[in-house]
């Protein structure tokens, strides 16, 4: 009879077991590079909330700036007040676009450093397991500690 129990197991089964974290699903969404593994879901789902959070955020910013500066230029500039509303569209436009532009750019790097922390720290503790457990020793890359 063979026995259920984990104690009755070969010693080499140790190291095969894996990490019970669930792995990260490739990305199935459109308008990803499929073929790139480090693409999944919830990095495509995080980044496209921070996108749209931070292009709504900045609209914002200069919806402050544009109206109280279109406001300004109408009542003290005469050649502005010349110009006809698509001048004056333009010009709000390209301010709220910049703004939106700004503020997600500088929130995507923010983000993007972020996951590199957290992919780095994954490796961390997937190294220190794997050292812990007797799976990685580093002779996979070359490397032979002094014998003393």
């Amino acid at each position: 009879m063979v026995s259920s129990s984990s104690e009755g197991s070969t010693p080499g089964s140790e190291k095969n077991r894996t990490i019970p974290e669930k792995p990260d699903v490739q990305a199935t969404k459109p308008f990803t590079n499929k073929n790139q593994a480090t693409q999944s879901d919830s990095k495509i789902t995080r980044l496209s909330h921070v996108i749209i959070k931070s292009t709504l955020t900045g609209v914002l910013y200069g919806a402050l700036f544009s109206i109280p500066t279109d406001l300004l230029l109408r009542w003290k500039s005469p050649l502005y007040r010349s110009f006809g509303n698509r001048i004056r569209i333009f010009y709000n436009t390209i301010v709220l676009t910049y703004a939106a532009s700004f503020v997600t750019e500088t929130n995507v790097r923010k983000l993007e450093a972020q996951m590199r922390a957290e992919e780095a720290e994954k490796r961390k503790k997937l190294i220190e397991w794997s050292v812990e457990h007797g799976v990685y020793t580093g002779a996979e890359e070359g490397y032979y500690p002094e014998k003393k």
